[in-house]
């Protein structure tokens, strides 16, 4: 599966990055601003989640099975107005790949805190955030 084929990410138009600076992206278009003809807080947070979710799934290859990954919490600010295009990065904070993947090996589920940010067409920071994800392998009670 890739996020992007997830039936809400199409509706919002979430797609692979077009700049290999960054991960995935929201084209410039009018359907994603609000009253003041910025980009929608909704719109910035449905990308910085599906950030999340892209990273999730494309970093551990080391995981076998069925992985259920759920966002427990998340902490954002919105920094500056955002217009136009908006693109975003990712990173695992306060741990490895390797040690998130030996810890879920191990125990069958495990926290992974990201962290967003979403840039405009001129590289700057409009959004921010911590996302904390609850990962566990599937089960048959799930």
């Amino acid at each position: 599966m890739h996020i992007i084929d997830l039936p809400f990410n199409q509706l919002i138009g979430l797609s692979v990055s077009d700049n290999p600076e960054y991960f995935l992206m929201l084209t410039n278009d009018n359907k994603y601003t609000n009253h003041v003809k910025t980009v929608h807080a909704a719109a910035l947070f449905a990308l910085a989640e599906g950030t999340c979710g892209h990273f999730l799934l494309t970093k551990f290859d080391g995981i076998e099975g069925d992985v259920f990954p759920l966002l427990r919490k998340s902490e954002v600010k919105y920094k500056k107005p955002a217009i136009g295009k908006i693109y975003s990065k990712v990173q695992l904070v306060n741990d490895t790949i390797e040690s998130f993947t030996s810890n879920f090996i191990e125990k069958s589920r495990a926290l992974m805190l990201l962290k967003v940010e979403l840039f405009d067409e001129n590289g700057v920071l409009v959004f921010q955030g911590d996302f904390e994800w609850f990962v566990s392998k599937v089960t048959n009670s799930q």
